[in-house]
């Protein structure tokens, strides 16, 4: 039987349904039957780093971790836990001295959610240890910048997706209508002051100059129902995860519908790339739903293209409309690839699998071989918006891996050998 034909079947199954026997059901008896073969794989050598007491975590994956010098790993660390956050509670964020595992808490913020934190980052330019991340500040959302011991201080006017230090270029979109439409993504803190339109003119991607401190809206949600057939009012319009190009030239963002708003899994989704200057945007065609991303160069990017529980990793030129498989070595199934700047080398990971365990891969730079670098069990009281997936992220020197887990029953941030 083809693995299309077995998507097929498996995707047909209800979704609580299938929720509950691949969390509860499959995994203990699967694991079970393992043990008694003598087939356990074994865990990824790493190193934890914890604030006790509360979820720690670094983020989503497409966001540098480390420091400049790489004596230093950034973190958010929140009390609340396995639970839907509301917009009342605050998380810490801040870093870990790497060799001594001391943690130095730098400010709170009330703008996060699981999946993507505050958008916490370094920002080399201010200093060594200077964290930029979405807070409130004197009663406003924006953008800011810290170091431990001082107050956050505003950078821009509106809380950013990403930033092109370099090249002075920020992203925002509506983190308010993310958080009822994709919740744990968005910022549920934030009104939307387009709740009530299902494509707002005034909503889109928002691009700041960070020189100047001016937001624009570049793009507007009607821009992209204009790309995709069968896009229109009827449906609910959102966008999510949004990625700025190595050089800043470009951006990719989720163009998603909800064709009922109150329905969040009902979800349409397209690939969409827009260019930073305001001429235009394209459609990814992708051959399945578009999930995850990252840019080869200013022209190329990888996607994870999924249908059904199946997936591909697919290059898209943006010269020429091209769109080819990254390798046949890539996982069949889908994960958050990236890969490392001056080696080449790609990181992976999948969702829980029918063990109910998340595997960590390394590709080589032409991505043509592939090695696991172990499994980590995903504690399955960690589920829909506080789930918590792997996340992985190269150190800047290439020789580890920095992932968030619940392998030990809570939220971690672990620092994997990735020499091994």
């Amino acid at each position: 039987m083809s693995r299309k034909i077995i998507s097929s079947l498996a995707m047909a199954v209800p979704r609580p349904v299938r929720r509950a026997l691949k969390t509860q059901v499959l995994p203990p008896v699967l694991r079970s039957l393992r043990r008694v073969q003598g087939r356990v794989p074994a865990e990824p050598r790493a190193r934890e780093y914890r604030v006790a007491g509360h979820e720690t975590f670094a983020g989503y994956y497409e966001v540098q971790p480390m420091s400049a010098d790489g004596g230093a790993v950034l973190a958010h660390a929140a009390k609340a836990a396995r639970t839907a956050v509301t917009g009342r509670e605050a998380a810490q964020v801040g870093w870990f001295d790497v060799a001594s595992g001391k943690w130095h808490p730098v400010a709170e913020t009330q703008l996060w959610c699981w999946q993507m934190g505050a958008r916490l980052r370094w920002w080399d330019s201010a200093g060594p240890r200077t964290l930029a991340f979405n807070a409130v500040v004197d009663g406003a959302p924006v953008h800011c910048i810290a170091e431990e011991g001082s107050a956050a201080r505003k950078h821009c006017d509106v809380p950013l997706f990403d930033v092109n230090e370099e090249a002075g270029v920020g992203l925002s979109l509506n983190f308010a209508r993310l958080a009822k439409c994709r919740p744990g993504y968005g910022y549920p803190l934030l009104d939307d002051p387009f709740a009530a339109q299902n494509m707002p003119e005034g909503d889109g991607v928002t691009l700041v100059d960070l020189a100047s401190g001016k937001a624009e809206l570049a793009y507007s949600l009607p821009d992209f129902a204009q790309l995709v057939p069968g896009a229109g009012p009827h449906e609910y319009h959102y966008l999510n995860a949004a990625l700025l190009s190595p050089e800043g030239s470009r951006f990719t963002v989720l163009y998603k519908r909800l064709p009922n708003p109150e329905d969040v899994h009902g979800w349409t989704v397209d690939a969409v790339i827009g260019n930073c200057n305001g001429s235009g945007l394209t459609h990814v065609k992708l051959p399945g739903r578009a999930s995850h991303y990252w840019w080869l160069d200013e022209d190329r990017i990888v996607y994870t293209s999924n249908s059904g529980i199946t997936s591909q990793y697919l290059v898209f030129d943006c010269r020429d409309g091209s769109l080819k498989p990254l390798s046949a070595a890539t996982p069949g199934v889908d994960g958050h690839p990236s890969q490392h700047a001056q080696s080449g080398a790609w990181v992976t990971d999948t969702y829980p699998d029918l063990f109910g365990e998340q595997t960590l891969f390394v590709l080589d730079d032409h991505a043509s071989a592939r090695r696991e670098l172990g499994r980590l069990w995903a504690d399955k009281r960690y589920q829909d918006e506080w789930r918590c997936d792997l996340h992985p992220r190269w150190s800047r020197d290439g020789g580890t891996i920095v992932v968030d887990s619940t392998h030990k029953g809570y939220r971690a941030l672990y620092l994997v050998d990735a020499r091994l």
